[in-house]
């Protein structure tokens, strides 16, 4: 089973990371973030993918569950409350830990590219 990006939308934690961190609010950022993240999702073992997946596809339900809102209705403060709460619960600390410093990452490696196109272009 491979990870898309539309797996990742779905699951809402582009939207979480948005919220949580500055570096990821700009669109192009947060693209790069949601690439990055699903190409090295998926250069993890099929076990991983699959245990992956069905993590970002319950997710919405467990920010539910400590919330009491949907990701898309949820304010940047309580998006941030709630991840706070999720990284408290055995199994989504560590899926958050891990996509969220792929996430960071990604949009990380993506600007510097951007960079040197802007500058040999001009």
């Amino acid at each position: 089973m491979r990870i898309t990006e539309r797996h990742l939308y779905l699951s809402g934690l582009p939207r979480c990371w948005a919220a949580a961190y500055q570096a990821l609010r700009p669109a192009p950022a947060l693209r790069e973030a949601v690439r990055h993240t699903t190409g090295s999702l998926n250069r993890m073992p099929a076990g991983y993918r699959w245990a992956m997946t069905v993590a970002l596809r319950s997710f919405p339900m467990a920010f539910h569950a400590v919330t009491r809102r949907r990701i898309r209705h949820a304010s940047p403060d309580e998006v941030r409350a709630g991840l706070a709460r999720l990284r408290g619960f055995p199994g989504y600390a560590d899926v958050l830990r891990m996509t969220t410093a792929l996430a960071l990452y990604g949009a990380l490696d993506g600007t510097p590219a951007e960079a040197r196109t802007r500058e040999a272009a001009g």
